[in-house]
């Protein structure tokens, strides 16, 4: 037989159910207000402020110049003389006093960045660095929200979805074929041409032209490849860099401090050309926090460290 309820507990019933119901949405609210909320969406370009990051390249203590001979490099503590040294650089986040991960936007400038890649440039085209450009670049510009920023991180190099386009076509700062290999390859994410000097022999050339390696086409018939196996992109994080203060001090004798530059593996590139197999790569890829069967160890000196801005001399934007 059906249940029968008595109009009185009826009443009482649903009376208990609307305060239940009331009492729960008052939690989620509640909740709702206190939670933290991801916002995905781009900023107003009216809340964003230009932060220049400065960058300086060095050989040790002294600043990097194009003709001048360096002492005492790498293992055998060779004399150089370099003729390029330039870099880029994509994917920049800043990191707030507090600890917060904030991924900021490149500031468009042509020729030297746009929205995704920038260019760094310590040559100047002049007496060993002929086969460069004139003007030089020492700084990477973003826009981000106003706030006490104490780090940086970046990536070195050019991301996969922009580092297999056509050279003919491609815009700056990506159209320079000194830092082109091919489409399949991509681009050099560093170059550093130098060439090892001494009293007895000819000068010995070594370079370092770091990029990705093993890249396949996913058909036949596709225009780029669909994966690299070595994308040999070095991640660089620097707690504690203030930009207002701070400069990004990029050191070829820390990169190149546990190779030597007057001996090469036989049967391979002069230096580095990023090959897995060149045990050449192993020192100045720990020094890049990259992996290689050559690694030299964590405690590898690196290239990239923090400096202070107001020692700065010279490679200043133009």
């Amino acid at each position: 037989m059906p249940l029968e309820v008595s109009p009185r507990r009826a009443l009482r019933a649903l009376l208990f159910s609307s305060t239940l119901l009331l009492s729960v949405t008052a939690t989620s609210s509640a909740e709702q207000t206190t939670r933290p909320v991801t916002d995905d969406r781009p900023m107003r370009p009216d809340s964003l402020v230009a932060i220049t990051v400065r960058f300086r390249g060095v050989v040790d203590t002294a600043a990097f110049s194009c003709g001048t001979r360096y002492a005492n490099i790498g293992t055998s503590k060779a004399s150089v003389i370099a003729s390029d040294f330039r870099f880029y650089v994509h994917d920049v986040r800043l990191v707030t006093r507090q600890g917060d991960t904030v991924r900021v936007a490149l500031r468009p400038e042509s020729p030297w960045q746009d929205r995704d890649v920038a260019l760094v440039d310590f040559e100047n085209g002049t007496a060993s660095c002929a086969n460069g450009t004139p003007e030089t670049r020492d700084a990477v510009v973003v826009m981000a929200p106003p706030n006490d920023y104490r780090g940086v991180v970046f990536a070195l190099g050019v991301p996969f979805a922009r580092n297999h386009e056509d050279l003919a076509s491609a815009p700056p700062p990506l159209s320079l074929s000194q830092l082109f290999w091919a489409w399949q390859s991509g681009h050099k994410f560093l170059r550093v041409d130098l060439r090892a000097t001494a009293a007895d022999s000819a000068a010995t050339p070594w370079v370092i032209h770091l990029g990705s390696t093993g890249c396949t086409k996913a058909t036949p018939a596709a225009t780029g490849p669909a994966s690299c196996a070595h994308p040999n992109r070095a991640t660089v994080s620097l707690p504690g860099f203030d930009p207002a203060k701070d400069v990004v001090i990029a050191d070829l004798a820390s990169l190149l401090s546990r190779a030597d530059v007057r001996r090469n593996q036989p049967a391979t590139a002069a230096g580095c050309m990023s090959a897995d197999t060149d045990r050449d790569c192993g020192a100045l890829f720990s020094s890049l926090g990259l992996t290689h069967t050559a690694g030299t160890g964590d405690d590898t000196p690196r290239f990239f460290r923090i400096g202070q801005r107001s020692a700065m001399s010279v490679g200043a934007s133009k």
